[in-house]
C-alpha cells in the first residue's frame, strides 16, 4: 500500500508540474495572442485611414477635374470671342482704309 501511494504521490508531483509547464504555456500563448490583436487592431486603424484618404483624395481629384474641364470650356469660350472680335477688328479697319 505505501508503494501504491508512493507511486501515486510521484504521478500527482509529475502532473502539477506538467500542471504548471501547461499553464505557463497557456500565458505565453495568451500574451502572443493579445500582441497580434494589438498589431490587427492598428493594422486595421492603419486601413480605415488610408480608405478615408483615398476617399477624400478621390473627392478632390474629382473636383480638380471638373474645374479643370470648366476652365477650358471656358478658354474655348474666349478663343472664339477673341476670334470673333479679330474678325470684327479687322472688318472696321478695312471699312476705315477703303472709307477714309
Amino acid at each position: 500500500l505505501t508503494e501504491e501511494l508512493q507511486a501515486t504521490s510521484v504521478q500527482l508531483d509529475q502532473a502539477q508540474i506538467l500542471n504548471s509547464s501547461m499553464e505557463k504555456k497557456a500565458k505565453q500563448f495568451d500574451r502572443i495572442v493579445a500582441e497580434w490583436k494589438t498589431k490587427v487592431d492598428g493594422l486595421s486603424m492603419d486601413l480605415d485611414n488610408s480608405q478615408k484618404e483615398t476617399r477624400n483624395a478621390s473627392s478632390e481629384l474629382f473636383r480638380i477635374k471638373n474645374a479643370y474641364e470648366e476652365s477650358v470650356l471656358q478658354l474655348d469660350e474666349v478663343r472664339r470671342e477673341n476670334k470673333t472680335l479679330s474678325t470684327e477688328i479687322k472688318d472696321i479697319m478695312d471699312q476705315i482704309s477703303e472709307g477714309g
